[in-house]
């Protein structure tokens, strides 16, 4: 009996040197909830045995309770790095299976966020955020755990436009000899763009294909007349291409030309359609060019086309809403953090990550928003360090191994007793 009431005490010390060396390993786990061994002692007697000469059989280990008191709140800077101070639970969805199943859900008081390549708002494990839709006003839709869904951040928001319009202001030169390569009024050779005797100047210029984005666009000069006995005016044709291919003039029968007059200001061609007619169609409006002796030069260029709007700004506010700004629009709701509470927290089944999952013991999860009864107030760009305290688990371990040590000791005594017994000789 007494050997194994003293493996008892071995055992116990055992479990909680391990409890007591889980905790001091995460210390610095973030969002950590620290445990301790609970033990009971072990005492079974029958109806027939005294009490007053009854002898426990040893100890058992009862529970490992968790600790789910407030850790230290540590600033980051990182806006997604969310503590909650007070109580309450982020609630957590893990990745969805081969089948895309959405996954389970889960609790933790860990709010080191980041955003993915798809802008969902996830942990270093991949488990999504989960959050209320909400409307215009950032109010959530509903207050139901099974309508939450992974928090989403898009990086972009709006309708890509395709440039239509082309403002280009150039200055061309009135002498021949500032032609580049072109061999002559108007090019003894037709137009080339690989040939550059056939054209006297060229530039690239801004425009945005149907996706919002940059695509790759030039306009070529070519000087086709200069001031004659009939005329002061000089004459440029415009050619332009887009993606290394060349746009027609929307009007097949009118040449794409700018003429300028003697003061070298446009007298006619100032507006230059390229493309097919309607939608599609590019104007080139170049309004503001001039003839001049000096050399060509771009004066300025820019386009109506517009790309969607860029991720600008995020914040959350004292509700748990997270508002986005994107461009120079206004902010935009994206979603209603929510938190969760349990009647009975110590009943959580643990499942590492420092994430917890509910259990009848526990009871059901009762959810809402930040700052209302029950629930704790959430503070971005910080985040909630492991509640362990190193010097009470240091004490802890150094008590443990005491401990251990008694209970070895009483073994080994019981181990000296029953060798004497078995040396006793007739």
């Amino acid at each position: 009996m007494s050997m194994s009431t003293a493996l008892s005490g071995l055992m116990a010390a055992q479990t909680e040197i391990s409890a007591t060396s889980h905790n001091i390993a995460n210390v610095g786990t973030v969002g950590f909830r620290s445990s301790r061994v609970e033990f009971a002692d072990v005492f079974s007697s029958s109806p027939f045995s005294s009490q007053r000469t009854a002898v426990g059989s040893g100890v058992q280990v009862q529970r490992v309770a968790q600790d789910f008191t407030q850790g230290n709140v540590v600033t980051t800077g990182n806006l997604l790095d969310i503590a909650i101070e007070g109580q309450g639970f982020f609630a957590i969805q893990t990745p969805s299976d081969a089948n895309t199943l959405p996954g389970e859900t889960r609790f933790s008081r860990s709010g080191a966020f980041t955003m993915d390549a798809t802008g969902n708002v996830v942990n270093a494990s991949g488990e999504a955020l989960l959050s209320w839709p909400v409307g215009l006003d950032g109010l959530p839709l509903t207050n139901e755990l099974s309508q939450a869904i992974p928090l989403t951040i898009p990086l972009e928001m709006g309708t890509p436009v395709a440039s239509s319009e082309l403002a280009l202001q150039v200055r061309l030169p009135s002498d021949d000899g500032m032609l580049g390569q072109q061999d002559a009024v108007p090019p003894t050779n037709a137009f080339d763009p690989a040939d550059p005797t056939s054209w006297a100047t060229r530039t690239p210029v801004p425009l945005f294909g149907p996706a919002g984005t940059p695509v790759e666009a030039e306009a070529y000069f070519i000087k086709i007349s200069g001031p004659d006995a009939v005329t002061t005016d000089t004459v440029y044709e415009l050619r332009l291409f887009v993606d290394g291919a060349e746009l027609p003039p929307t009007d097949p029968l009118l040449p794409p030309r700018v003429t300028f007059d003697a003061a070298g200001e446009i007298s006619a061609g100032g507006t230059i359609g390229f493309g097919p007619a309607g939608p599609g169609a590019l104007a080139v409006d170049l309004t503001g060019s001039e003839l001049s002796t000096s050399p060509f030069a771009v004066q300025s260029a820019s386009h109506n086309g517009a790309a969607a709007g860029g991720l600008t700004n995020l914040e959350l506010d004292g509700s748990g809403a997270v508002w986005a700004t994107y461009g120079t629009s206004g902010r935009m709701a994206m979603g209603q953090i929510v938190l969760a509470n349990f009647t009975n927290p110590g009943g959580l089944k643990v499942q590492g990550k420092a994430t917890f999952a509910a259990t009848s013991e526990s009871g059901a999860p009762i959810v809402g928003t930040p700052g209302t009864s029950g629930f704790g107030l959430l503070r971005a760009g910080a985040l909630e360090r492991s509640n362990v305290e190193l010097t009470e688990e240091l004490v802890n371990l150094i008590s443990a191994q005491r401990n251990y040590q008694a209970s070895a000791k009483a073994m080994e005594t019981s181990t000296s007793l029953m060798q004497t017994i078995m040396n006793i000789r007739s």
